[in-house]
């Protein structure tokens, strides 16, 4: 079975920026390029790819995906802030995640898919005890919740996950905010069935899982991720549900582990494992469409290594040179 990959990457280490190739019979095979600075998130929606370019004056993207899988760019738009890490798209509306000047992009899309507006932007405010990190608000990220009723925004810079009501005129704020603990510094959220989902803290390298959104939410867990001996300046990365649900699976940067957990039918964790990532700073990690195997960005010594995924476990099968990786996703 044939699965196409992209791959976003920073570009100061000679990455020419977006990278696309094929995943087949257990190998995987770059095909092509195209240019671009600093892609480090992408999100494909349909026939269409959108790239965060993180610097310092943030610019998104829109890309047209031929069937080939080669990039056609579409237009640039302002990302509506500084440092852009994420992107994502809900009911004709792209929303931006800008990390270093702590606010939110939402820009509309044209029937052609292309960045028809200007982004509005809605900007956080507060800090956290982390003096180095939570100066001011960093937002991470902003996904939409499985039935697509809250756009939920992780900031790591004020240790808080902030609902916003989404309908079909975009959103509606106030935000319905879920706080977490102290110094924790929320990164990614995944969403499950049945109201269950999680968000990975980078800065206490915890995940926590939660039934319900906003206002309802209730705690149900609090996992830690690392191993004893770990290094204490481990991070957490990446969170991702696998195609079925029944597996979450977290990258850890500086112990360059991926934890894996089961989820159970009442959306409760157990049973943590680790694997090696088998290459340094793993930013980012996903499942394939079909959940037979984690394809694993390794930033620190660019390579793509990829795992089978047989009875709740990872298997190392392959790795990929890619320079500075930092984002996979699949068309």
């Amino acid at each position: 079975m044939e699965t196409r990959f992209y791959v976003g990457t920073y570009t100061g280490k000679g990455s020419k920026g977006i990278y696309h190739g094929i995943w087949q019979d257990g190998a995987m095979r770059i095909t092509g390029s195209a240019k671009a600075v600093n892609p480090s998130y992408l999100t494909v929606h349909k026939d269409r790819l959108y790239a965060a370019s993180e610097t310092g004056d943030g610019v998104v993207a829109a890309y047209r995906i031929a069937p080939d899988g080669a990039l056609t760019l579409i237009n640039k738009q302002s990302a509506g802030g500084d440092s852009p890490c994420h992107v994502s798209v809900q009911g004709g509306r792209l929303f931006v995640s800008n990390y270093s000047s702590g606010a939110l992009g939402v820009i509309e899309l044209d029937a052609d898919g292309g960045l028809a507006s200007p982004p509005k932007v809605i900007a956080h405010a507060g800090s956290g005890p982390n003096a180095d990190r939570q100066e001011a608000p960093h937002v991470h990220q902003a996904l939409p919740t499985t039935e697509g009723d809250f756009l939920a925004v992780c900031d790591l810079g004020i240790d808080a996950v902030c609902f916003y009501p989404l309908d079909g005129q975009g959103l509606q704020p106030p935000a319905q905010t879920v706080e977490t603990s102290s110094g924790a510094g929320p990164r990614h959220a995944a969403f499950g069935t049945d109201k269950c989902w999680y968000v990975l803290c980078e800065l206490s390298c915890q995940v926590l899982a939660y039934r319900g959104y906003g206002n309802d939410a209730k705690l149900m867990q609090t996992c830690g991720a690392l191993r004893d001996g770990d290094p204490t300046e481990s991070s957490g990365a990446a969170l991702k549900l696998s195609t079925d649900g029944k597996l979450l699976l977290a990258s850890i940067r500086g112990a360059n582990t991926l934890a894996l957990w089961d989820v159970g039918a009442d959306g409760t964790l157990s049973g943590l494992r680790w694997f090696d990532t088998q290459g340094d700073c793993p930013r980012d990690a996903a499942f394939t469409p079909d959940g037979s195997h984690v394809f694993c960005a390794c930033e620190g010594d660019g390579r793509m290594t990829v795992f089978a995924v047989r009875d709740g476990q990872l298997a190392f099968v392959h790795a990929e040179p890619i320079p500075t990786p930092t984002c996979v996703c699949f068309a």
